[in-house]
């Protein structure tokens, strides 16, 4: 049985497993282990409301090899012995190599996650299971899905938060407000702006040199090459930083008190989050922890 494990420790987790992983030289192919091989899969463990629901995974031998590529199938069901609902369909999507960016940030092992969209029929504990054939070998984890009627931050449909995050335009301005190393760009405009120019907006929640995933440093990578290649005269592109690193360009320590306000009144309890928005502030576009540039831009394309 797969690892039913929190949002936090997967974001915690993915970054600690796969850096075994690569510490160890685990490649990207599981090794055969016979018929029915049990794997863990790796998913935030966050709540969702039911309906249409992205779900991110990734998965990991029991030996602590990274499964990359093929096309897992994906079933909901209510427990193990109720008829299950699916298949659906997943991709793999890879991460841009470390070496296309600037960005000496810690970068998280992780090469790269699964996604699929899954129709969640209602409230409770679902039980998500992923199948993939290698070979003769078939590979089997669960997860858990909670899904819920309570108001999640950044909910599909719900109109974006606006708030004020900090602009900067030099290299010392933009080092006194993103960890990232060097700052990206991505701080030209304040949200609250964005969300009146009748563009579409994505934003991240993020912190490169402290993310505790490490997940942090290659999604804003990621947003970085979206922004590269759709620019911002068509579309909004936004870094809320966590830990404002201040004039001596030195972060606070990581803690819930000294994250930065826009963090703060989006609601958010983990890192990273990215969000599409659409032309009138709505939030089409839902992201907790690995997200690439490929996805974002197939959510963005048709707000454009």
């Amino acid at each position: 049985m797969g690892a039913i494990i929190s949002r936090r420790q997967f974001l915690i987790g993915v970054g600690a497993a796969f850096v075994a992983s690569a510490c160890t030289g685990g490649g990207s192919k599981p090794k055969p282990q016979g018929s029915g091989s049990l794997i863990s899969v790796l998913s935030t463990g966050s709540p969702s409301n039911p309906g249409k629901t992205y779900f991110g995974f990734g998965l990991v031998t029991n030996t602590g090899e990274v499964v990359t590529g093929g096309s897992p199938r994906v079933w909901l069901a209510k427990d193990l012995t109720a008829h299950p609902l699916g298949p659906f369909p997943s991709t793999w999507y890879p991460f841009a190599p470390a070496s296309a960016f600037d960005d000496t940030a810690p970068r998280s092992a992780l090469p790269g996650t699964y996604a699929t969209t899954l129709d969640v029929p209602g409230l409770g504990s679902w039980l998500v299971a992923a199948t993939l054939s290698e070979g003769s070998d078939r590979l089997f984890g669960q997860a858990v899905l909670q899904a819920t009627d309570e108001q999640l931050p950044a909910a599909l449909g719900s109109k974006a938060i606006s708030t004020k995050t900090p602009v900067a335009h030099t290299l010392k301005g933009l080092r006194q407000i993103c960890t990232r190393p060097p700052p990206d760009p991505m701080h030209y405009i304040s949200l609250d702006q964005a969300l009146k120019n009748g563009k579409p907006t994505v934003v991240s929640f993020a912190t490169p040199l402290l993310c505790e995933s490490m997940l942090c440093g290659p999604v804003v990578d990621e947003q970085l090459l979206v922004y590269q290649q759709i620019g911002k005269d068509k579309a909004n592109f936004i870094h809320v930083e966590e830990f404002l690193p201040g004039e001596d360009f030195t972060p606070p320590p990581a803690t819930v008190e000294n994250r930065s306000p826009a963090f703060k009144k989006w609601g958010f309890e983990t890192e990273p989050w990215t969000i599409v928005i659409d032309r009138k502030g709505v939030i089409r576009g839902r992201f907790e922890g690995p997200i690439t540039a490929p996805q974002i831009e197939a959510f963005l394309q048709p707000l454009l």
